[in-house]
């Protein structure tokens, strides 16, 4: 009887301090994603980047804090105006904390099309050099992501944005863009509430197809 007890009092602690756990995990992120949401510029992705950074060197089991700092990293690139050399770099770490993200949470579409994102970004840096080899392996990506969960806007999303800044000699273009774009936004649209995990996407989604008319 008193083994009993003692297994019974065990598994509550172990309940108790999980949820604890979960709890100080979830209050990170939310505030974390609130740093993103008000992001304007470089700076604001850059110390919302080394914010997530912290969250996963604290929380090495947990994908989600890697995946956002990857996607901080890959932001502040793209919004700021560093040199080639630098955006290089961030570009470079971000997909570092995507393939962490990766190895913590395999087989996860949501993460395939960050990297996807990721690529294509990295290739337009240097499209001459690089397009022979980085736009194949980011359409690699997406595909996977889209096998991985068809529904998954982002996924779409990115499709649509990469056809969209393709060159038109090259399959790609804004008419070429429009129908992919228009199908991401009706997965946004059918997209409930995400909670803490990806939610981003659907204004510059709109924002795309505004320029495709």
């Amino acid at each position: 009887m008193k083994t009993i007890k003692l297994l019974t009092l065990l598994i509550l602690f172990s309940f108790k301090g999980f949820s604890q756990m979960n709890e100080k995990l979830n209050a990170a992120l939310q505030k974390g994603l609130v740093m993103i949401d008000s992001a304007k510029g470089e700076k604001d992705f850059n110390d919302a980047a080394n914010y997530f950074e912290r969250v996963a060197s604290a929380e090495q089991k947990q994908w989600l804090p890697a995946y956002y700092t990857a996607f901080c990293q890959l932001h502040t690139a793209i919004v700021g105006k560093q040199i080639t050399e630098i955006k290089d770099a961030l570009y470079d770490k971000a997909m570092a904390f995507a393939d962490k993200a990766d190895v913590l949470s395999p087989d996860n579409s949501e993460i395939y099309a960050l990297k996807g994102y990721i690529v294509f970004m990295k290739m337009s840096l240097a499209p001459q050099a690089r397009a022979m080899t980085m736009i194949p392996q980011s359409a690699g990506f997406i595909g996977k992501a889209m096998a991985l969960n068809p529904e998954n806007p982002r996924a779409q999303l990115i499709l649509g944005q990469n056809t969209f800044y393709t060159p038109e000699a090259f399959g790609g273009g804004k008419a070429k863009a429009k129908p992919i774009l228009e199908a991401a936004k009706a997965k946004f649209d059918k997209e409930t509430n995400t909670g803490l995990n990806p939610s981003w996407g659907k204004s510059r989604c709109s924002a795309l197809l505004q320029q495709s008319n």
